[in-house]
Formats: C-alpha cells, structure tokens, sequence
C-alpha cells in the first residue's frame, strides 16, 4: 500500500457552496474531461429542455471547457449560487475538476501526495489559520533525492530567521548550484543542510545592495502582461481594472521619491501577512515543485514560477493599497488577491515553461534576475 503524505489542514477543508465569497464557478475556465462529455452527450438539464449539456461546452485551446454566460459565469450556477447539475443529478454528473476542486493529488510510484490549491478562499483561511505548515509522513521517504531537495526548501521557507525574499533567493542560488553540479547530487544537497553554510549565503544576501524602485518597475511591468489577456477577456474586472490604470500610468511616470516613501510605507504593512504568506509559499513548493514527471531542472522552472506569482500578488495588493493609502491593509482584500492571481497564474508546467521561453532570454534566470524580482524585505 503506497504511503500518503498530506498537508496537515488537508481533512479539515469543506466547500461552504452558497456561502462563499469567491465562488469557483465565475470567471475561471472549468475543463470537461473526455468522460464528463460523453455523458453530457446523454443528459438535459430539464424535462422541457430536449437540449443535451454538451451544448454548455466549447473548444478553448484544444480542451473542453464549459462555456461561460455573459456574466461570466457557469450557466449551471443558479441564482441562489448553487450548481444545477449537483441538484438535478447529483455528484456524479460533475466534470474532473468540479469534484476535485480545490483538492489536488499527486501520485507517484511509491506514495500519494495530498494537497489543496489556494485558488480557493475557504483554503487561504486554512492556511492563514496554520501557525506552521505541517505534513503526514513527510520524512518517511528520505530516499527520494528529490524528494529530499524539496524538504530542505521547505525547511529554509519556514525558517524564520530568513525573511520570505531571503529563504527564496538562498533556495533559488541552491537550485542553480545543484542544477550545475547534477551528478553530485546527494553530496550538493548535503552541503546545503549545514546551518554554517546556509548563514554564509545569508551573510552574503546581507552585504547586497537591492534597489527597491528597480524591484517595483519590474513587477509593474510582469503583473501588466499577466494581465493583458485577462482584462481583454473581461475577467476579474471588479480587481484587475482599478489597480491595472494604476499599474499602466506608474510605467509610463512616477516620483520616484514619493515612490520609495510609499514602498516602504507598504512593506511595513505588508510584513503583517508574513505568517500567510510563508504559509503560502510551503504549500506551493509542496504542491507544485516535485510532480511525478519531475525532474531538477522542472523544480528549478517551478520555483521561479512560484516566486513570479508570489510577487505579483505582492504587487497587486500594493497596486490595491495605492488607491486609498489605508492605515492596514485588510486579510479580505488580500485573501481576494491571493486568490485571483493564483487562479490567473495555475498553468499546467507545459504552458509555463512556454510562457517563460517566450517572456525570457532563458528559461532557467540568473540569480541576478531573480534577485531583482523578489528583493529585499
């Protein structure tokens, strides 16, 4: 019997349907597996309705996706905000992702790994609960040298004497040296586990000189082309619209003075959520780092992508708080972020690594670009 290895919030998550804040059935594509199809082949909506719910699906980018309404929601989503087709049919009827959703498993040839997504509310909640992020029989398995090198990147996020940008830039120049010397492996990642070394790279992070204004441009101009296909479609307007105006006059002009002031303003309030957002990022090296197919170099894209998206909403909340200059920053407003920016941002690994090829001279960056990206807490 294969092991199991979950997050430790795993089996406290339940769908809170009508009650939720952010439903999943607005504004998101929601694939129709290859079985969920065929059925719907077979099965109306209503007894006065001869229409069968393969109408509801359109081809987008070679996947069958349920076509949204002019509200861009699912047209089984009622007015009470319940699914139509779970009141009509049952569980059963769902497609793939609707039963699953925000679960998500990884199966490999020895265990099953267990998460939940943070394009779900109700899961920030869970997260943002969690002192720390805990697994079931996370070090059972040591063997596993990848498995091993994701371990110690989670060990370096949860270490608190490293801020969230310090524990990424150690974990990111790890990965780059390692990915170097590949057929060292187990030797590369046992230097790694010494607290000696790990300060040397902490030191060295420390005597760096990270200029925020250059941090800030770069983010500005990621979280824009993010963006773009989004607002072209019409998604997420309520908060990509008001923070994108923001976003597309600061790349044309700025005072750079008032700029600084108001980075540093923002990052004091920002350090609030670092509980969160160290949370966050475990569960996304957990879920997303190491997939059955992995390899180092796919670990090594993923991280990037994991740190693009930890930015950007970093971004975004800022872009958010520039609109009003609050005195806090509200968990509503940043738990919403979270969650649309993850959502914006789940590619599969495929698009991913096309997206980085096409956007960067590299798909594997320079710790140098990387540094900018994230900078200093």
């Amino acid at each position: 019997m294969k092991k199991e290895i979950k997050t430790d919030f795993y089996d406290n998550f339940t769908c809170i349907a009508d009650k939720c804040s952010f439903t999943c059935c607005q504004e998101w594509k929601i694939v129709v597996d290859d079985d969920t199809y065929k059925n719907w082949n077979r099965l109306s909506l209503t007894k006065q309705n001869n229409s069968c719910l393969d109408q509801y699906v359109k081809q987008k980018d070679d996947t069958r996706v349920i076509a949204l309404n002019e509200q861009k929601q699912c047209p089984f989503l009622n007015e009470q905000k319940l699914c139509n087709l779970v009141l009509n049919f049952g569980d059963e009827v769902l497609s793939e992702t609707c039963a699953i959703f925000p679960r998500q498993l990884h199966e490999f040839a020895d265990r099953k790994e267990y998460s939940l997504v943070s394009c779900c509310p109700e899961v920030v909640d869970l997260i943002n609960q969690q002192d720390k992020i805990c697994f079931t029989n996370m070090f059972d398995i040591e063997e596993d040298i990848l498995l091993q090198l994701r371990t110690m990147m989670i060990t370096i996020m949860q270490n608190q004497q490293f801020s969230i940008s310090k524990s990424l830039m150690i974990i990111f120049y790890i990965l780059l040296d390692i990915h170097q010397n590949e057929a060292a492996l187990i030797k590369e990642i046992d230097k790694y586990k010494d607290k000696t070394v790990l300060k040397e790279l902490s030191d060295t992070i420390d005597n760096m000189q990270f200029l925020s204004l250059d941090t800030f441009e770069e983010n500005n101009e990621l979280f824009l082309d993010i963006a773009e296909n989004y607002r072209k479609q019409g998604l997420y307007t309520s908060y990509l619209e008001p923070i994108a105006m923001i976003a597309e006059n600061l790349s044309r002009d700025y005072d750079k003075r008032k700029m600084t002031v108001q980075l540093q303003k923002f990052q004091k309030l920002f350090s609030s959520y670092e509980k969160l957002f160290r949370n966050y990022l475990v569960v996304e090296i957990f879920s997303n780092c190491l997939m059955p197919e992995s390899d180092l170099e796919s670990i090594v894209v993923m991280i990037q992508w994991i740190t693009m998206e930890y930015s950007i909403m970093r971004h975004s909340i800022f872009l958010s708080w520039l609109l009003d200059e609050q005195e806090k920053l509200s968990y509503t407003m940043v738990r919403n972020y979270i969650v649309v920016i993850s959502r914006m941002m789940g590619y599969d690994q495929e698009d991913i690594c096309e997206y980085l090829d096409k956007s960067f001279e590299n798909l594997i960056w320079e710790w140098g670009y990387f540094a900018l990206l994230i900078g200093a807490e």
